[in-house]
């Protein structure tokens, strides 16, 4: 298959069950077949343009969910969260606004299993997506454990994403 705002190949792996074992086994999202890192995207990404719609704000929204369970995600790597982690989230959040829902969304979600099946599958085979996932669960997290480091790696590769992608990523966000 090929991506038409990418123009790469990709080869879709069988579909996995999410499970909520943190040691389960997942398949990773599509990778080129070249091995070569993608090309740039051709626009910007949905969270960088202005919904005009009511479908736009909530296909935003839905974006939104999904970068906040990654990081909740993401901070459960090294088998706990801890006072640190929740309140680097927490206050990333309310730079935005958090409502009391929105807090209560946290805190539930903080107290699941880690689940990085679903934190792969959410994003859609969506490259711009897997980046942004990439990204928020990076900022979420001081890796500084290997269990965070197996985390990070495992999410790179199943989300897809080229070690270049995510070396770069790492770069601009100074880890």
């Amino acid at each position: 298959m090929v991506d038409t705002s990418t123009g790469a190949e990709f080869v879709h792996p069988k579909p996995c069950a999410p499970k909520s074992n943190s040691h389960a086994k997942f398949t990773p999202a599509p990778v080129s077949r070249s091995g070569s890192p993608p090309k740039a995207p051709k626009q910007p990404p949905r969270a960088l343009l202005e919904p005009q719609t009511p479908q736009e704000v909530k296909v935003l929204e839905q974006d939104a969910e999904v970068i906040v369970k990654a990081m909740i995600n993401a901070a459960k790597a090294d088998g706990q969260i801890d006072k640190t982690e929740i309140e680097k989230i927490v206050g990333k959040l309310e730079k935005d606004g958090l409502t009391r829902e929105e807090k209560e969304f946290f805190t539930s979600e903080a107290n699941k299993p880690m689940d990085i099946n679903t934190v792969v599958s959410s994003a859609g085979r969506e490259p711009e997506m897997a980046a942004q996932i990439y990204a928020a669960s990076l900022l979420a997290i001081e890796v500084d454990t290997r269990a965070e480091q197996q985390y990070m790696e495992q999410l790179g590769k199943g989300l897809g994403l080229h070690p270049q992608v995510t070396a770069h990523i790492e770069r601009t966000l100074g880890v």
